[in-house]
């Protein structure tokens, strides 16, 4: 089975979609993910042993320039309709995601209007599919793919299906930690005195914690 898959950013994003493609690989031996990703997270996209081709995608970048990307775009879609699919999920609920989920050959399947963020991307959809949302993405995404695919919701905590090839070791003194304390949205900021106690924690071990920041008021919170 054959399945694409549209979820094209960001990396929490692309992170949260593992689970879900870990229960599918479980439940449907054999299955086969194409995923169209944001060329910035083609390599991460690609790290999950169930999919087994990424389809970069370069919407951010066609954007600032679209004349000089015309010939990349018409590459890309004609990539995308060169294969008919057992199933196109669009994963994201978005209408940016749904213009590229109407190019894919085959039944397309995602959220509906009164699930998705952006309700006229279900326009595109032949198997609208209710799921709640007042619960986390990674939980909405595994329901999505679920009655898509139509196996047994698993009871399972998430599996992210990367298998580590790393033993963690305890990390020497001097050791430098990057603290990665901005992100997009203000909901996402986890408070400020949790990341002081967990710098106290680090430097009391003889860690060296390093603060970026990429705007100034990420630089006054660092």
């Amino acid at each position: 089975m054959d399945v694409l898959l549209v979820k094209t950013s960001s990396m929490g994003d692309i992170v949260h979609t593992f689970p879900a493609i870990t229960d599918a690989a479980r439940a449907l031996p054999g299955i086969r993910f194409h995923w169209v990703v944001e060329e910035a997270f083609a390599d991460l996209a690609a790290r999950h042993p169930a999919v087994v081709e990424v389809i970069p995608v370069a919407v951010r970048r066609w954007r600032k320039n679209p004349l000089r990307s015309l010939k990349e775009w018409q590459a890309f879609k004609r990539r995308l309709k060169a294969e008919n699919y057992d199933a196109v999920i669009d994963a994201q609920g978005l209408i940016k995601s749904a213009f590229l989920t109407r190019l894919a050959q085959g039944p397309k399947f995602g959220l509906d209007k009164e699930s998705a963020r952006e309700p006229l991307s279900a326009r595109v959809l032949d198997h609208p599919l209710a799921v709640p949302r007042q619960q986390h993405a990674i939980e909405r995404t595994r329901q999505l793919f679920a009655q898509a695919l139509q196996y047994p919701l698993s009871a399972c905590l998430p599996d992210y299906g990367i298998a580590s090839h790393n033993n963690a070791q305890p990390l020497a003194a001097g050791s430098q930690l990057i603290f990665f304390h901005g992100t997009t949205w203000p909901s996402k900021h986890w408070p400020e005195n949790y990341w002081q106690s967990l710098a106290g924690m680090a430097v009391a071990n003889g860690l060296k914690v390093l603060l970026p920041w990429g705007t100034e008021a990420e630089k006054e919170a660092a």
